[in-house]
This record gives C-alpha cells, structure tokens and sequence, in this order.
C-alpha cells in the first residue's frame, strides 16, 4: 500500500501507512479521496480505467475502475494462476477503444521471491514470460491504430534482498526499474547504450529518480493536473519532446505545486522574493537557503538577458531541494 500511493499520489509514504497496510478492513487505509492521477486520467473525457491483477488497487480505489480482474496477493504459493488471471484478459481488452487507463499488477516475480529467494530456479522463466509479455504489449501498440498515441510504463513498485524479502532500505530492496514505452517515442532516444552490465558489482542506469516523480511525470505527458499532495520531480529526460518555453513552464508549475505542499507542512518559511542572492548555496539555514532559491527561479523566469538553460537549470535545482526538504526526515524510496 505505501508504494501504491508513493506512485498514484505522488506523496512520501508514512508510518502510519505501513501500519494500515496490514488492516485490510481500515476504511482509513484506502485512497478513495485523495487527489491521484487515476482521480485525473478518470475526469479527463470521464475516463474508463481497467485493473488486473493485485486486488490491493481494488481496496485502495474503490469505485475508481469501470472493469477490474483482481487477484489476492496473499496466496505466495501461486506463481502461475496469479499471472495467468492478468494475462488472459489483455488481448481483448486492446482490440476496445473503450477505456483510458490500464493497471496490470503481476504477482507472480514478487511471490518467487518471497518463497525462494531472487536466485531461485523459477526465477529465469518468470522473468523470460513477463519479456514476452511487455513485447506482445509494444506489437499491439505499433500495429493497433487507436493504440499508437498509448503509453506503457513498466515499473516494479519495490526490489528484493537476497532472501527475497523488502521493506528495508538496501539497494536491491530500494532500487527497481523504470521504463517508459511509446510509438510516440519515436527516435528521440536513439543512440542510448542499454545499462544491463553491472558495474563493479553495482546496477546502472540512464537516470536515478524518486518513486514518486512518476507522478509528474505523467501528468506532464498525458496533459492533466499534477496531483496537489504531490512531492515528485518530472523527470527531465523527457523535456526534449516540447519548445524551450514549454520546458519551463513544466517545471516552473511543478515547482509552485510543491511550494504549497512546502509552505503547508513549514509554515515559518518564507517565500516572499526577498532572499534573493546570487549565490543561495553560501547561506547556511535551510530554509532561508530554499526560499533564495525560489526567489532566484522567479528572478531568473522575469528577466528577458536570462537564457533558457539558465532558468531550466534553476527550475530542477529548486523543484529537487523543494521534494528533498519535505522529505528529509523521511525514507524516500527509488527507482
């Protein structure tokens, strides 16, 4: 439940949801009434979303999904019916122009983990199945005309140690893929060496992002509101696909969305435009150093001899240190 919410909402896990995690029957664990970017895709053109797979998204949404399939993510000795439930319901599913948003929540890696541990034999297979599967998916969109503007992200919502376990914060339990698919695309990646070699022992990869910038993410390149509670960064390898003054604005407006979620959680901060200075790094509290910064973006925004690297340079300066001083205290969990 914490990272369904981390990547729905936007927001920074607390306490209190790993505590609700395990109370099924706790009204107070569902996200019904939060702002989510289902909430957003689904009042967008009154949007139809489908669920299959983890029932988790069924108790946590109620009344949000126009069809769902859902599966119990208690049973870890099936690895096989769990998935099986997800997949056969796909094919049909992409031959209707009828629906918005797609969740598929596959169970079957986490269970392998949890019983065998990430080398266990079944392993390979499971995740040769789920390659076929993301494949399949990438025809469909290429070769289906009302799918060709769609957008498949593959993500997992948590890794695993090497007992197969999570929940703590070593690098395999904090660290899992991200990866954003669409025709859309085009070549505009083209030339980008796949990081599948480790490095010294280490995983790589293009980019390292928060869990939660998935949230902004989408927002930005499906065209809705970003979430209000939102803390994430809009990940800005994918700027390239707008002008330069639409970059800024992405940012700029990402940045003012978390200055409120700022201003709400430490309302003795400043933000007023009056702590600008040209070097906001020499000032040593936090808090007046973050309010430079913002009255620096402002500046910078408003002043016609600033170039647009320049104020871009600023926006994902000060939108990253607005995320980091809510979450500062807390265990921000990434991709």
């Amino acid at each position: 439940m914490p990272r369904i919410k981390a990547i729905t909402t936007g927001s920074i896990p607390s306490f209190l949801d790993v505590i609700l995690n395990f109370a099924e029957s706790d009204k107070a664990s569902n996200l019904e009434g939060h702002d989510t970017w289902l909430a957003q895709l689904k009042a967008k053109r009154d949007g139809h979303l489908v669920l299959l797979g983890d029932d988790t998204w069924l108790k946590l949404f109620p009344q949000t999904f126009a069809f769902a399939d859902g599966t119990s993510s208690f049973f870890v000795s099936d690895y096989t019916e769990v998935d099986y439930n997800v997949t056969r319901n796909i094919p049909a599913l992409l031959e209707r122009d009828e629906w918005d948003g797609m969740v598929l929540h596959y169970l079957g890696l986490d269970h392998i983990g949890h019983k065998m541990g990430p080398s266990s034999p079944y392993m390979l297979p499971k995740q040769a199945e789920m390659d076929g599967i993301v494949a399949d998916l990438y025809r469909a969109l290429q070769s289906t005309k009302h799918l060709q503007s769609t957008l498949l992200v593959l993500c997992g919502d948590h890794g695993m140690n090497d007992a197969g376990n999570h929940g703590g914060s070593s690098g395999g339990e904090t660290s899992t893929a991200l990866v954003f698919i669409s025709p859309k695309f085009g070549s505009k990646f083209e030339g980008l060496k796949c990081p599948t070699t480790p490095l010294d022992g280490s995983l790589i990869y293009y980019d390292k992002v928060e869990q939660s910038d998935v949230v902004p993410t989408l927002a930005g390149l499906l065209g809705f509101p970003i979430p209000r509670n939102n803390l994430g960064v809009f990940i800005s390898r994918f700027l390239p696909f707008w002008k330069p003054e639409d970059r800024l604005r992405i940012l700029q407006h990402n940045a003012k969305q978390i200055l409120q979620v700022v201003t709400g959680t430490f309302p003795n901060l400043s933000f007023d435009g009056q702590n600008r200075s040209d070097s906001c790094e020499d000032i040593h509290s936090a808090g007046t150093r973050l309010a430079c910064m913002w009255s620096r973006l402002e500046y910078l925004s408003k002043e016609d001899t600033t170039t647009n690297w320049d104020v871009k340079v600023a926006a994902l300066y000060t939108v990253r240190s607005l995320q980091e001083k809510c979450g500062e205290k807390l265990n921000v969990r990434s991709f």
